[in-house]
């Protein structure tokens, strides 16, 4: 019995890891520019594709595929921070998250009718066995997923805490307006927020493609997790989005 809880505990860390990756990714968007992104998941499908191609179509190796892919999120996130986003700047919060909503459903049909519905394997990112130890399993995917989502987030604590983006993000968070009185670049700050922001949603979809394959709503159950865990955080906490996303794993 208590070896089966174990096994239990690790399975649920290793998938609550990437609900918590994605929580953290709609944080870092909510403290900087105050917009609930409803097309997190969808935009971090939309760059998975990315590696999907490089991999299966082009041999292209995994770790450079990688690399692409977050490359692609970044620019995505920000594309959609500076021509979208950043002209509702001054419209109420309400019709930015509509807006929102609105890109996750183009973004969804558009991906959907390029590469059709059909769920297509992604091979595991990791090409070692399983680990024996005692009687317990360990998948190194497992060890792999918690170990970024401890770096990443200790890495935005300290972009948040000592940089100068991270202040210039809470400034703008607090007040816009005041934030460009005292010089800082407002449209640079979040269209980097925004890039960070999908940078996580992607790695957590890269990360959770060899187990739901590569589709247009392979993100679908993660994000809703991920917003989950980010209310149970506080939707401004990162350590309260890892936590919630955690538990909920």
């Amino acid at each position: 019995m208590t070896l089966y809880l174990v096994q239990l505990l690790i399975a649920g860390l290793a998938l609550g890891s990437l609900y918590a990756l994605t929580a953290l990714g709609l944080v870092v968007i909510y403290n900087s520019s105050t917009v609930v992104n409803f097309a997190h998941g969808a935009m971090g499908m939309a760059a998975t594709y990315v590696a999907y191609i490089l991999i299966t179509n082009l041999h292209v190796s995994v770790p450079l595929a990688i690399i692409g892919s977050l490359a692609a999120a970044f620019v995505l996130g920000l594309a959609v921070q500076v021509l979208l986003l950043n002209r509702l700047q001054d419209a109420p919060n309400l019709t930015q998250i509509v807006v929102t909503l609105g890109l996750f459903m183009f973004i969804v049909g558009a991906v959907g009718m390029v590469f059709g519905y059909n769920p297509r394997p992604m091979a595991p990112l990791i090409a070692i066995a399983p680990v024996l130890i005692g009687d317990i399993v360990l998948r190194p995917q497992d060890v792999v997923q918690l170990v970024l989502l401890i770096v990443l987030g200790l890495a935005l604590a300290a972009m948040f805490g000592t940089t100068k983006l991270g202040l210039g993000m809470r400034a703008i968070n607090e007040n816009a307006y005041a934030a460009h009185l005292m010089g800082i670049p407002v449209g640079r700050v979040l269209g980097t927020a925004w890039g960070v922001g999908i940078v996580l949603a992607t790695v957590a979809a890269i990360l959770a493609a060899p187990m739901t394959s590569v589709t247009p709503n392979m993100m679908d159950t993660i994000i809703i997790y991920g917003f989950v865990a980010a209310i149970l955080g506080g939707f401004g906490s990162m350590v309260g989005a890892v936590t919630g996303g955690l538990i909920l794993g």
